[in-house]
């Protein structure tokens, strides 16, 4: 698909309508996915898609539009008219307007040239030995499925009637592996992944034999008795919570009466160990970019400094109805629905030590690895009462392993109960956090220590 000439095509168009502002948006991939079951490749897929987005302004009102595929056959008309109808349609908005040329910052190189040159038979033994190393982690691991790897190859550009040109091409590699452990007629599963823009950095190894330890820890587990805990959230989990708080930061929410934090500006609110970090430009960041998905710069934001609420993110329509500027925060789930406000790389600012080192302080605690249902949390109240398992925390030592428990709060009181922030932070995406100690978390369980 030529990309160039797809939206070159459509920006004629565009000029030729009554519009007094459009966006074309053009979107190329090639993805390929790897998976093993046992110690055979069982699932080999690749893919290239293409297409275009289309948005218009028009009296005030904002229409949009999309295509997949070349355009052909009169694909590409239909599209300008299903745009122009989408904003006769619409209701007025705030003057926002599609964004304008300014100037850009120095966004790091995502795109990595040596994986799309790795020969196919490099990537099929990257998934084997990640599968093989699951197995290899702990004699009581039984089997391993999936062990996948993913890569993904973007390319866009993106013009506007004000003069906008804008290109972006990057790269993604990603290992998952899925052990399964067994002893005595018990099953444990565990799984471990990671995502990167470069293909050094992705360690499938490490992936692999993380899976099988974690299962393997896992063997024995039972619940903990009712009451409150000195609770540390290993950094993945965190970054589950972390999302839930995020949600009050986002500028649609803020306006919408629907942030936990709106009317906390310039308040108090979390533990002075929280600081919040929103930065597009973070080298190798799953979400660096020198602008956003409609064009804006993007920049470094500090959204919550030692626990005090800072500031918010924007795209450019809910800006404008707050009055405030872009942020550089529009964000394009897919070609099929348009920008909406979104983090770039949203992180906690990481302190120091790791898990060992958190629980080291404590007579007696928990360690949660994993939570279910985060999705279940209400995002305006905050409230959560997700399922978990993790380890127990005797005497500063992580000894054995716990399920079958809840864990239940608020959210915003959650961060505010912080005691220690570790110092491994780690990226599922382009979401960050390293583990967190939470002073006196609400456990539930039906069994007795």
């Amino acid at each position: 698909m030529d990309l160039d000439k797809q939206i070159e095509q459509a920006a004629d168009l565009l000029g030729k309508t009554p519009a007094h502002e459009w966006e074309a948006m053009a979107l190329f991939t090639e993805q390929l996915s790897i998976a093993v079951r046992g110690e055979e490749v069982d699932k080999f897929q690749q893919s290239k898609s293409g297409g275009l987005a289309i948005r218009v302004w028009s009296q005030g009102r904002l229409g949009f539009s999309y295509l997949m595929g070349s355009g052909a056959g009169g694909a590409l008309e239909t599209a300008v008219a299903e745009a122009l109808a989408a904003a006769q349609a619409s209701d007025l908005e705030d003057e926002a307007g599609l964004a304008r040329p300014m100037p850009l910052p120095q966004a790091p190189d995502v795109y990595d040239p040596a994986l799309k040159a790795e020969p196919l038979d490099a990537k099929k033994q990257r998934a084997l030995a990640m599968a093989e190393a699951a197995r290899q982690a702990h004699p009581k691991v039984q089997h391993v499925h999936p062990a996948e790897i993913g890569e993904t190859y973007a390319q866009l550009r993106l013009l506007t009637s004000h003069g906008l040109d804008l290109s972006h091409k990057s790269t993604t590699c990603s290992a998952m592996a899925n052990a399964v452990a067994g002893e005595n007629g018990q099953q444990e599963m565990a799984w471990e992944y990671d995502v990167r823009r470069f293909l050094a950095d992705l360690d499938a190894i490490k992936v692999g034999s993380e899976a099988g330890r974690r299962a393997a820890a896992c063997l024995g587990a039972q619940p903990v008795s009712d009451g409150r805990y000195d609770v540390i959230l290993e950094n993945q989990v965190a970054m589950e919570f972390l999302g839930l708080l995020g949600s009050s930061l986002l500028g649609d929410n803020v306006v919408k009466g629907r942030s936990l934090l709106a009317s906390k500006m310039d308040q108090k609110v979390l533990s002075e160990l929280v600081t919040l970090v929103d930065d597009g430009l973070m080298p190798k960041g799953i979400a660096t970019g020198a602008f956003d998905d409609e064009g804006t710069p993007t920049a470094t934001k500090i959204l919550v400094a030692d626990g005090i609420v800072r500031g918010f993110v924007f795209d450019r329509p809910w800006g404008a109805r707050h009055g405030v500027p872009s942020t550089g925060n529009a964000v394009r789930p897919g070609l099929k629905a348009p920008p909406q406000v979104g983090f770039t790389n949203f992180y906690i600012k990481p302190g120091q030590g790791g898990l060992a080192d958190l629980a080291a302080g404590l007579d007696r605690g928990l360690v949660i690895t994993e939570v279910l249902g985060a999705h279940t949390a209400d995002p305006v109240s905050g409230h959560f009462s997700l399922g978990a398992t993790g380890f127990m925390v005797e005497n500063g030592k992580i000894t054995r392993p716990i399920k079958s428990i809840a864990v239940a709060g608020q959210v915003v009181e959650l961060f505010a109960s912080i005691k220690a922030v570790g110092g491994d932070l780690r990226f599922l995406g382009g979401t960050g956090s390293p583990s967190l100690l939470v002073a006196g978390m609400s456990v539930s369980g039906p069994g007795q220590v």
